[in-house]
């Protein structure tokens, strides 16, 4: 294995055994965990802005800029969310918060969603700082936390109270795809261009009545 790819490997392995799960885990403490990482690639603090509310404080999250020179256009943002579905353990037959590779695939819990591309963001910027120079357009970074469940949405927080932290020209979230030929060559590249939407409905409907074994015509 390379040094980039361990680096990596060290990183996904971090912040996949960092329980995230709203009832026992921490999104805050994983940003910190990744906030420390890239501050070890050269990251100054005024560009790592953690944030969390007294609400929710196990519910952070972490905003990371790369100041570019801005020659090819505005920034470009980077999501991932943090936090993870509840896990019974019972229905596991490793254990979920450690990351297992076998047979080619990677098994824990968030290593597909979004774990592995919080991972890859954090890399890429780590990356990037370490090796010097300036890329050409700001790239910022956002790890959030509430996209599993309803009780703190991170990226609905940003948007309200911090819209300059997160300002981009587009972004590059989950939802997409691709595939390469192993060797770095992409073959593939599929693109999201919608998302599902939730609709509850109340329906009410009238008849003379009867029984189900001698349905009536309406």
């Amino acid at each position: 294995m390379r040094p980039d790819q361990a680096a990596f490997r060290e990183t996904f392995r971090e912040l996949v055994e960092t329980d995230t799960t709203l009832s026992n885990g921490s999104c805050t403490l994983a940003a910190e965990r990744m906030a420390a990482r890239l501050r070890a690639a050269g990251f100054t603090d005024d560009q790592l802005t953690p944030f969390s509310t007294p609400e929710h404080p196990k519910n952070g999250g972490l905003v990371a800029v790369l100041p570019g020179d801005g020659s090819a256009g505005g920034p470009i943002l980077l999501l991932a969310h943090l936090d993870v579905v509840e896990v019974r353990r019972a229905d596991w037959s490793r254990d979920p918060f450690t990351l297992v590779e076998e047979g080619g695939y990677f098994y824990a819990r968030g290593v597909a969603d979004t774990k592995a591309l919080g991972a890859v963001w954090v890399d890429i910027l780590a990356r990037l700082r370490a090796e010097g120079g300036t890329p050409r357009r700001t790239l910022k970074l956002a790890l959030t936390c509430g996209e599993e469940s309803g009780d703190f949405n991170g990226a609905q927080w940003l948007v309200a109270n911090r819209p300059d932290l997160i300002q981009a020209d587009f972004v590059l979230n989950e939802g997409g795809g691709g595939e390469t030929d192993g060797q770095g060559r992409l073959i593939v590249q599929s693109l999201q261009v919608g998302e599902k939407t939730y609709q509850d409905y109340a329906l009410t409907t009238v008849n003379v009545g009867g029984h189900s074994s001698i349905p009536i015509r309406d």
